[in-house]
């Protein structure tokens, strides 16, 4: 083999550990090894930032993403809502099963709540809880449905608003319920835990109610 091909070769198998191919430069993706084309400014597969990307700060061979294996997962603003979506969702299975437990590990320090069950003051945390765990012993054939789920993430911040319908029975006596929900939740260690709570049944329900309990119509006020 003559001088020049000799260097030719050794030339491509450096530029090859160094991870670019030799004449098109095309660096790999430090998260996910995925190579990509000259003045990509975004990794094709992962979306990763490759503007500026050094050759010493590619991917080694031996710590690139298989082919048979998908790229790590990165966190979207998608995924932020359905982790706040998930712990909402833990909540209210709470209450179908019965678990004290699974409630209080969902809870804030700081948890309060206004319900749309009496009392309709503000509960504070422990007793807003004691009031809800006292209401399992009469509760049975609990069933709840979300609708028009809606997240906003503000840092550790979360707000989600739905409509909540639910129903079963208490002391015997069917209820079937629809509100407005608001439910404000704080990040602790990589956790969503609910800070404040805020239940608000539709007015024509509220109407229905007043009448059910006072035997009388009620005149109604704007909400």
């Amino acid at each position: 083999m003559s001088k020049d091909r000799i260097t030719v070769s050794l030339k491509k198998r450096w530029a090859r550990t160094r991870h670019f191919e030799w004449g098109n430069e095309m660096p790999k993706c430090p998260t996910c090894g995925t190579e990509n084309e000259e003045g990509n400014t975004l990794c094709r597969q992962c979306r990763t930032r490759l503007s500026g990307l050094t050759q010493d700060q590619a991917v080694p061979d031996n710590q690139a993403v298989p082919q048979n294996q998908t790229a790590p997962k990165i966190q979207t603003g998608s995924s932020l809502e359905d982790d706040v979506k998930n712990a909402v969702v833990k909540r209210f299975d709470g209450i179908k099963n019965k678990d004290e437990a699974a409630v209080k590990a969902l809870m804030d320090e700081g948890y309060d709540k206004f319900d749309d069950w009496a009392p309709y003051q503000r509960q504070e945390g422990t007793q807003a809880l004691e009031n809800e765990f006292s209401a399992f012993k009469v509760l049975s054939n609990y069933t709840y449905e979300l609708k028009d789920f809606k997240v906003n993430v503000l840092g550790d911040l979360a707000i989600a608003t739905f409509t909540m319908h639910y129903q079963g029975t208490m002391r015997n006596e069917q209820f079937n319920v629809t509100s407005r929900v608001t439910t404000v939740l704080r990040k602790q260690d990589s956790a969503w835990r609910v800070v404040h709570e805020h239940f608000s049944r539709f007015p024509e329900e509220r109407q229905q109610q007043q009448q059910r309990q006072f035997g009388r119509p009620r005149v109604r006020f704007p909400v």
